[in-house]
């Protein structure tokens, strides 16, 4: 994590730490003055008028939505990751959440743990990384706090709205089961940035003996992959960006739920096996998932990866496949959702990939030729 060298925090002082992050965020205070009365570093609280939220966003909306999520630099960070990418990663972990309730963003707040020996620079960068996709999703960044750690370390707490929030109970027997975006974007880029720190492509080196390449092609069968993961260069820094700087579905989330046809929403963050888990947990029902629609990244990535390993911040949701919302309406009943439905997937990039069982029959993917595979419970966890 280093970069140039520059004044250690420990050398700054906290209160000059704090002065240094305020002063950049009040930078960019003015796409929020009439919501934040009291902003980063004036208070000891910040204030926030919520009329004035609401007004501004245009929404009579009835519930307050909050998350919390935390980044651990031996954790979540991945190989070459930047200093911005870092702080942009802290607010859209956040915002995937905020999203899969449908709700809009409004407010976050970041407490930031650093080793003493951490250079200014470095901060300044994840604060940009913070401000620049707080900003991108018109959110206030409106305090936090700032403490020594053994490593980097960031805990960010997000405010939204919601008219309707979408919770993980609610898919019935006959919904159907949908994906924003396509999956495995994370996975196929841990993979090369894997493959170049192996291989010594960061340093430079990208000369490897042939008996390390053996050893590393071993690797890789016996971890599952199906081929070597050599990709057209955009599609490799597609990859990379997805799982430096991933893309919340805020927008999405809003109207999937203001449809009314959504009854179910998860983020994808945990991996699919996971989100499905959580879902059928929640809303006491099965899964048949269609192996073959789920839309994968790159079909040079074993879907394994794509089902289990995590890091998109995709939303999987179920939807009523007939009557719902729109009943008493003369498009009511199958027809009238069907047509819902098309309009939806103009506004919104997503497959539907299976329907909702009962909880009896279980949680499995289905191939085209008939045959079953009881999903795993597996993904990414902590624990």
């Amino acid at each position: 994590m280093k970069t140039c060298k520059t004044e250690q925090v420990e050398r700054l002082g906290e209160v000059r730490l704090v002065e240094r992050i305020t002063k950049q965020f009040s930078a960019n205070a003015n796409a929020n003055e009439q919501v934040v009365t009291a902003g980063a570093g004036e208070d000891d609280c910040a204030v926030l008028d919520l009329d004035e939220a609401k007004a501004k966003a245009n929404y009579n909306s009835k519930y307050l939505v909050v998350t919390t999520d935390t980044l651990q630099e031996s954790t979540h960070f991945p190989a070459g990751i930047s200093p911005f990418q870092i702080g942009w990663s802290a607010v859209a972990v956040n915002l995937s959440d905020i999203a899969a309730m449908g709700a809009r963003p409004f407010a976050f707040t970041l407490a930031l743990g650093v080793p003493a020996e951490t250079e200014t620079v470095f901060v300044d960068e994840v604060v940009q990384g913070v401000k620049k996709c707080a900003s991108a999703y018109n959110t206030a960044v409106v305090g936090g706090d700032t403490t020594r750690s053994k490593e980097v370390v960031l805990t960010g707490t997000c405010l939204g709205f919601a008219d309707r929030p979408v919770r993980r109970a609610g898919a019935e027997v006959g919904d159907l089961v949908c994906v924003t975006g396509s999956l495995g974007n994370a996975a196929l880029g841990q993979k090369i940035v894997e493959r170049e720190v192996a291989e010594g492509e960061k340093g430079g080196k990208k000369e490897m003996k042939k008996e390390r390449k053996k050893e590393m092609k071993k690797e890789r069968k016996k971890e599952g992959e199906e081929v070597e993961l050599k990709v057209p260069k955009k599609v490799e820094e597609a990859a990379k960006k997805a799982l430096f700087q991933p893309v919340p579905r805020v927008k999405e989330g809003v109207v999937l739920a203001d449809s009314g046809l959504v009854t179910s929403m998860i983020d994808i963050s945990d991996g699919l096996a996971l989100s499905l888990a959580a879902l059928a947990k929640s809303s006491k029902v099965g899964f048949e998932i269609y192996e073959e629609k789920v839309p994968v990244a790159d079909l040079r990535l074993r879907r394994e990866l794509a089902f289990y390993y995590g890091g998109d911040y995709e939303l999987l949701f179920t939807l009523r496949a007939s009557g719902g919302a729109e009943e008493g309406r003369a498009e009511a009943g199958a027809r009238g959702n069907a047509e819902l439905l098309r309009r939806l997937q103009k506004e919104v990039k997503m497959s539907v990939v299976g329907r909702v069982l009962p909880a009896e029959e279980g949680l499995y993917f289905k191939r085209e030729d008939g045959t079953k595979e009881e999903v795993k419970i597996k993904g990414y966890q902590h624990f």
